[in-house]
């Protein structure tokens, strides 16, 4: 459960990913952001063919990534260690802005429509947010405002709870004593 975005697709042209990576890079030293430049080396055996940039806009929001295969396809950041060159779900890179702001989650959103304007025509955005297909900020910051509500009422509930779990429990018994009480209290609070 979050606003995230996912979004994959190829560049249009492998010779334009030096581009990219130099007008991100420019991007990022404007606003501020760290970013890490990714690149194998010639003679580098151990790792993966991949080449990109992954980037922080907002210390709260996951790392944005722009890393491409040697076909140029777009590749998650977080699959790198686990490289599998015809692994599909590999193709898919997410970025969870929840825990940031409505305003940060645009500005990724912005600079999505940027990249696919300039150099990935193909590139499939699903934003969990909303505004990437409507633009409709209110809508985005009633999620952000509805999830967050919900996440801090579990943590009211598990707190307040807190007695009811030993360390001697099992995992199995800590998720069934959590949908225990996420039951019982999300069933009395749709009574009110």
């Amino acid at each position: 459960m979050g606003v995230t975005v996912h979004y994959k697709g190829r560049i249009n042209d492998p010779v334009n990913i030096d581009s990219l990576i130099d007008e991100i890079s420019d991007i990022c030293g404007d606003m501020k952001w760290e970013y890490t430049i990714i690149e194998k080396e010639e003679n580098d055996i151990d790792h993966p063919p991949i080449k990109g940039i992954v980037f922080t806009i907002h210390k709260e929001c996951e790392m944005v990534g722009f890393i491409f295969d040697k076909k140029g396809h777009l590749r998650s950041p977080i699959s790198i260690p686990f490289y599998e060159e015809n692994d599909k779900h590999q193709l898919v890179v997410s970025v969870k802005t929840q825990f940031s702001s409505p305003d940060i989650h645009i500005v990724l959103i912005k600079l999505l429509r940027y990249i696919k304007s300039k150099y990935i025509e193909n590139l499939e955005v699903t934003d969990e947010g909303e505004f990437w297909e409507t633009s409709n900020k209110e809508r985005l910051k009633y999620l952000f405002d509805f999830l967050n509500e919900k996440l801090n009422m579990i943590c009211d509930i598990l707190e307040g709870n807190k007695n009811n779990f030993s360390k001697s429990d099992s995992p199995e018994q800590i998720a069934d004593k959590i949908e225990e009480l996420l039951s019982k209290y999300m069933s009395n609070n749709k009574k009110d």
